[in-house]
């Protein structure tokens, strides 16, 4: 309520009745009538008021053990900041408590420092309770009183049991490096990590469905397993839009669940446009026409190769990868140009010195053009080119043989197809 509201203030005192005893005496009837309705009607307002925004504030308090008389910083974790909320310091004993209001469900940080903080999922009217170790609030911390904050509680107790086992890995690893079974040894610790990592993954997607409507599924399903990504979008398609639909639907006003539908939205657009892609560039069929200038300024067709098995490949200069792929195509080029092998090269550079430069330094003497559009091309929408370099092998007959095939591979593809 309004701090310098007076009623507001007789009432949170508990003075209301003395406040109403020194109101003036009315002595008309009706007068006396009508303001009585009306100081009935203001009283019920206030006491309405009161209990809104007592129903809006949060209670957190508990104990924290080894730590006394140490500040506490609650902040708001939003998507582009974290803004600071409130603050407490706890007391000889490390007990503390503080209340603050809370409008709609959202994320918090309780953070010591940057080693010692936790996540908390709080809504409206919550009752918090938290105890753990001071010094290691993150392995050790209990909560009671928030159904959401108590599940991330739990996941993470999960996590830091799973991360345990790897730190015990590393020391067996470091270990045994001058073990003279260590190639052996290496191979296991590998495989065991893998399990561990798979267990922590399916307790992710299990969670995750076991807890659609949850705001806590939202960090459980972006969460890493030390410095890895456990899950994503492209990974698991499924559950990320079974979650988007649900929150969207229980928390359509919450900034994170909004961030997340409009990532999802995206993600659901760029699969629709892959999914048009794959009806024109999977195998046998006709590969689309692409016609650039080269370097000195002729129009060359890709059609023009119809009769040799061509690799039509997308780099620039700019991208590390992309010389060192020249460099590979080199001697795959030098090999088998003189058996019917022919590279069409689209440069994706929007400078075209640099691009001359660089094929040349590369000694990538095969066809080269040019589209100074770079990834807006009209080539690169039609051949569906999110990342360079691409490669797409196109048969004598001019159909797709392999689209964005593993280098590896490519040899032996060739040689298949020659």
């Amino acid at each position: 309520m309004p701090k310098n509201n007076k009623l507001n203030g007789y009432i949170r005192n508990g003075k209301a009745l003395i406040f109403l005893r020194h109101l003036p005496q009315i002595r008309n009837p009706g007068m006396k009538v009508r303001f009585n309705f009306i100081l009935i009607l203001l009283v019920l307002w206030l006491f309405q008021g009161c209990k809104s925004i007592s129903g809006d504030m949060v209670s957190v308090h508990g104990t924290f053990t080894n730590l006394p008389k140490t500040w506490l910083y609650i902040y708001q974790v939003l998507p582009e900041s974290q803004p600071l909320i409130d603050s407490v310091s706890t007391d000889a004993s490390g007990n503390f408590s503080i209340a603050f209001p809370v409008k709609k469900a959202g994320f918090y940080i309780l953070r010591r420092n940057a080693e010692n903080e936790i996540t908390l999922i709080i809504a409206p009217g919550e009752d918090i309770t938290l105890t753990g170790n001071g010094n290691l609030l993150r392995s050790t911390y209990a909560v009671k009183g928030s159904k959401d904050s108590k599940l991330y509680c739990e996941y993470n107790k999960f996590t830091a049991t799973n991360l345990t086992s790897v730190d015990s890995l590393s020391r067996i690893f470091a270990e045994s490096q001058a073990n003279p079974d260590f190639i052996h040894i290496k191979k296991q610790l590998d495989s065991t990590y893998l399990e561990i990592f798979d267990n922590q993954k399916e307790k992710v997607i299990s969670f995750v469905n076991s807890h659609p409507n949850s705001l806590t599924s939202l960090l459980v399903i972006s969460s890493n397993f030390g410095p890895n990504p456990l899950l994503s979008e492209q990974s698991n398609p499924e559950l990320f839009l079974k979650l988007d639909s649900a929150l969207f639907q229980v928390y359509p006003e919450n900034s994170l669940v909004n961030t997340f539908h409009l990532r999802m939205l995206d993600f659901k657009a760029k699969m629709a446009d892959a999914r048009e892609h794959d009806k024109i560039l999977k195998p046998e069929m006709p590969a689309p026409e692409i016609s650039l200038p080269n370097a000195a300024g002729k129009e060359i067709k890709l059609s023009s190769t119809h009769g040799k098995l061509t690799l039509v490949y997308f780099w620039s200069s700019w991208n590390a990868l992309c010389r060192q792929t020249n460099m590979n195509l080199a001697s795959i080029y030098t090999t088998y140009h003189d058996r019917g092998f022919e590279i069409f090269a689209v440069s994706i550079d929007s400078d075209a010195d640099l691009w001359k430069k660089s094929y040349l330094l590369d000694k990538a003497y095969w066809i080269q053009v040019n589209d100074l559009k770079g990834l807006e091309s009209d080539y690169c929408k039609t051949y569906a080119v999110k990342t360079i370099p691409m490669l797409i092998l196109v048969g004598k007959d001019g159909n797709i043989i392999a689209r964005d095939p593993v280098f590896g591979d490519l040899t032996g593809l060739i040689k298949k197809n020659l």
